[in-house]
């Protein structure tokens, strides 16, 4: 599981539960180590967006992810992260 060792910053998503971010980031850790992919929610400046694939990176100290949508990669800060499915 994503460990963050300290309180959550002040960018991190303060409307996302303890254990939902629990299960969050189980299933990342899960889509790192199989390629699983899977559909994340992220919050941003406009409306809630969709995007589907499989994450190639966990950085805890940056607090973000790298993410490998279709032809493209994103970096995704925890922060974004509403939710996350298979």
């Amino acid at each position: 599981m994503i460990n963050r060792t300290c309180e959550p910053s002040a960018s991190f998503n303060s409307t996302m539960k303890e254990a939902a971010w629990t299960q969050t980031s189980r299933l990342l850790e899960e889509s790192l180590r199989r390629h699983l992919k899977v559909t994340l929610h992220l919050a941003g400046a406009g409306p809630e967006q969709e995007i589907r694939g499989f994450v190639t990176v966990i950085n805890t100290y940056l607090e973000e992810i790298k993410f490998r949508a279709e032809d493209e990669w994103l970096w995704i800060k925890f922060s974004e992260i509403i939710s996350a499915h298979t």
